[in-house]
């Protein structure tokens, strides 16, 4: 079960200029999570409300790519211990993958227009 609309975040990631990938897909989440549009990125990890979910957004997108997340992503793969680690319940682990994923798709999409 996804808690983002990922196509609709990632048209709204890649109207988001100036930012890299990741942040433009953190910011794209957070605004539709929170139904607010133009947060800066602050703002978006405000409604994220946790900084060590931030912080395993950012070590899944540099250490896996678009197929292995998404693997990842469905109930069966959640990885309790990983969670546990990173102190995040299941629906942050799974945003977190999700986030992830649509980091790696703003990436893909903007290199195919250049």
């Amino acid at each position: 079960m996804s808690t983002l609309d990922l196509q609709a975040a990632l048209s709204r990631a890649l109207a988001i200029k100036n930012e890299d990938p990741l942040d433009a897909a953190t910011i794209a989440a957070a605004e539709q999570l929170s139904g607010n549009e133009g947060l800066s990125l602050d703002a978006a990890v405000e409604v994220l409300g946790n900084e060590q979910m931030i912080g395993f957004i950012g070590f899944l997108n540099d250490s896996m790519n678009c197929a292995q997340l998404s693997a990842l992503c469905d109930e069966e793969s959640f990885d309790e211990e990983q969670a546990r680690e990173w102190e995040l319940t299941r629906p942050q682990y799974q945003l977190a993958h999700e986030i992830a994923i649509l980091s790696h798709r703003v990436e893909k999409a903007r290199n195919q227009t250049y």
